[in-house]
């Protein structure tokens, strides 16, 4: 019953908090959480989570506010996520439902406490609360500058008249190399990241932009100051997930995956020298690397994401394979698309050692595609024997 109670009264609460007003009167018993999730195993949980929590006693609340909340309803759904435009929200649950959720996938939450005065407590909520108003709730989503971790960051310094020092240690990191902790332990994930988006991510981020990522916005809170005393307590779990072994095994990663099957291929090739089997070949392989290059193009050049031009990985994924795949069956390619594949190897021959100039920002792991498209596309060059053709 207790529970049942709680729960309604904190449906209750909640629901004034999309009125005009104020939502309610902090006290010096109201107090105010940063919230820290650990990384997940989905793609949008990769990098954790960050909100906020409030717990005010004398209103039986204990709410979380989250503003990292999507609607998969929303018109156009995928189209908007691809261009970057997907309208993200906030939204406030029960402390209860929250971290049921959390203990359910089996990731870590940590508690900050910000020890804040009676005025910033109450200009915290108040800010919330019109953040809450169903006009202001929506905003549109930018991983790297506006995310559900600047918004709590930004926040917080609002309600403290930006007096906040951070003091968050000069790594010297790039996007890159802050996106990469986290990608690590998923090779085949990072890979496809590392495909689709750009060089953009290798500029050295400051650190007031780490805290782009929940982890680095907890680090932030444990060294903020204001007016000369810490911003937060120290930090408390709420959570502590089981230890779960990396399912990673290097046989299974890209880069050996891919080596593998070149180097088959390759073989499989100059053992059976015909023009059937190489066609069979290098359709897929052709056609998938102009599907990425589609890909590419459209997120670099008509989407709002702030990492993906330029693109180097259009070196070995060129839209323009496509053109190749009507004419791979035929003993004779066409004198364009002949000079096309020309062009293509000089591009892929130049771009080999540029490669290792390149990185992070292209993966180590598409090496061996870039070598596989050489061999196959000289070979398709190649003028077929007679005695090659079936």
């Amino acid at each position: 019953m207790k529970t049942i109670r709680y729960n309604l009264c904190t449906f209750l609460l909640l629901c004034l908090f999309s009125l005009p007003g104020r939502a309610f009167v902090a006290t010096d018993n109201t107090q105010i959480s940063v919230l820290t999730c650990a990384p997940g195993n989905e793609l949008y949980s990769l990098f954790g989570h960050t909100a906020i929590r409030i717990q005010s006693p004398e209103n039986a609340l204990d709410a979380v506010f989250n503003y990292g909340t999507f609607d998969f309803h929303t018109d156009h759904f995928y189209l908007k996520y691809a261009r970057g435009l997907l309208p993200y929200q906030l939204s406030v649950t029960s402390y209860e439902n929250f971290i049921r959720s959390y203990i359910f996938d089996n990731r870590s939450v940590w508690s900050q406490t910000l020890q804040l005065d009676l005025q910033q407590k109450q200009r915290l909520v108040d800010l919330l609360a019109e953040n809450y108003q169903p006009a202001n709730r929506t905003y549109l989503y930018n991983f790297l500058y506006d995310n559900c971790s600047t918004r709590v960051r930004d926040i917080i310094e609002a309600c403290a008249g930006n007096a906040i020092q951070w003091h968050v240690p000069d790594a010297h990191k790039s996007f890159w190399n802050l996106l990469d902790e986290y990608l690590v332990r998923m090779p085949w994930v990072k890979w496809g990241i590392h495909t689709i988006l750009g060089q953009r991510g290798n500029r050295t981020a400051t650190p007031y932009q780490y805290m782009f990522l929940p982890d680095y916005l907890l680090e932030g809170l444990e060294h903020a100051t204001l007016n000369g005393t810490r911003l937060a307590a120290p930090v408390q779990p709420l959570f502590e997930a089981e230890e779960e072994a990396p399912a990673n095994p290097w046989y299974g990663s890209p880069l050996f995956v891919f080596s593998v099957a070149a180097v088959a291929v390759v073989c499989l090739l100059r053992r059976f020298r015909s023009r059937r089997l190489l066609a069979s070949v290098a359709f897929p392989l052709f056609l998938l690397s102009g599907l990425i290059g589609c890909l590419l193009v459209f997120l670099g050049g008509f989407t709002q994401h702030p990492m993906t031009a330029p693109n180097y990985n259009l070196i070995w994924a060129n839209p323009l394979n496509l053109l190749v795949l009507p004419w791979l069956w035929r003993s004779q390619l066409p004198r364009g698309v002949k000079k096309y594949l020309t062009l293509y190897v000089w591009i892929l021959t130049l771009g080999l050692p540029m490669w290792f100039f390149l990185q992070p920002s292209v993966p180590y792991a598409s090496i061996p595609l870039l070598v596989l498209m050489i061999y196959l596309s000289r070979r398709l060059k190649q003028k077929p024997h007679s005695s090659n053709m079936k």
